[in-house]
């Protein structure tokens, strides 16, 4: 018998258990205020996860006199170990009229998964005291507090800094103006940009095409079409013959019209250059790399035996 006693017991805590548990609650945040002043109404329920649940409606059951300001919406808690969740919904409130006021019990309506009805759960009552502000009938009417000062902030006196700088600005150009055509002198001066000499710019670009270094990286067809490239801007800005839109026998023939001292020189120059060049353009021809170094000796020679020769003896003092 004592067994069976213990086997009971141990199944009668066991159902206890399992049994679901259904806990409402309503909760005030103060006990006491003023009247105006905002309240806030926590309602809660915790019950199992699977249950369907419809919180009650405040409206029904509150006294009138009671104002609804705001309703949050429905925040939910589930616990690490077990499948019960706590569900609740925070109203904001106030009340215009002092007394004493009660919130009453406030039904959930539950349904388990196994059952087609719902039943109820009440909530715990609240109570609350409002009471009104102390008024002195003898003294007069005046202000609860006194009128505060507020600091100008910078944000505030910007757009006045904005209109005086703008005026000081108008003034100053009215000024700079006035003076200008006085004196009749021009508005803006421009200083001219320096001009930078036809041989000075070709043997910088020469300079730079070496660094590049591009036949040694298999780029021939751009090294010579560099090259010649040079070799004609410099002929048309330094030596005034257009040699740009010139084809290669077209160029040779320009220079053997012209009055060069050593024409003779710079012919032969154009004559191993140019056809070279074009062969390896437009023939897809591979010169050897001496060529290469040939080519471009003969284009720098052929621009300093152009320059003029004032340039030259200042260059080698």
């Amino acid at each position: 018998m004592q067994k069976i006693s213990i086997i009971l017991f141990g199944l009668l805590l066991s159902f206890s258990g399992l049994a679901e548990t259904h806990i409402a609650t309503q909760k005030l945040d103060r006990s006491e205020i003023q009247i105006g002043d905002h309240i806030q109404l926590t309602i809660s329920l915790q019950t199992d996860e699977n249950n369907a649940i419809i919180f009650p409606a405040l409206s029904d059951t509150m006294d009138s006199r009671i104002v609804f300001i705001s309703v949050e919406n429905i925040d939910t808690i589930q616990e690490r170990r077990r499948s019960i969740r706590t569900y609740s919904r925070v109203f904001t409130l106030t009340i215009f009229e002092s007394g004493e006021y009660i919130f009453p019990p406030l039904p959930f309506l539950i349904r388990t998964p196994d059952s087609i009805d719902f039943f109820k759960v009440l909530t715990n009552y609240e109570t609350i005291i409002v009471t009104a502000p102390e008024v002195d009938l003898v003294a007069g009417i005046r202000d609860i507090r006194e009128i505060w000062g507020i600091p100008i902030t910078f944000r505030e006196i910007l757009p006045f800094l904005l209109i005086l700088l703008l005026v000081g600005l108008l003034t100053f150009a009215g000024i700079y103006l006035y003076r200008k055509w006085k004196k009749q002198e021009p508005l803006l001066i421009f200083k001219p940009k320096p001009v930078i000499p036809a041989h000075v710019e070709a043997l910088e670009s020469l300079e730079k095409l070496r660094l590049k270094q591009l036949w040694q990286n298999n780029l021939v067809k751009e090294y010579y079409t560099e090259l010649t490239d040079i070799l004609r801007i410099y002929t048309e800005k330094g030596l005034h013959i257009s040699a740009i839109e010139m084809t290669s026998d077209e160029f040779i023939e320009a220079v053997e019209n012209s009055e060069f001292e050593n024409k003779s020189k710079l012919l032969e120059l154009l004559r191993n250059t140019l056809p070279t060049a074009d062969l390896v353009k437009f023939a897809k021809a591979e010169p050897l790399a001496d060529q290469h170094d040939r080519c471009f000796k003969e284009v720098k020679l052929f621009v300093e035996l152009t320059m003029p020769k004032e340039k030259v003896e200042e260059e080698k003092s």
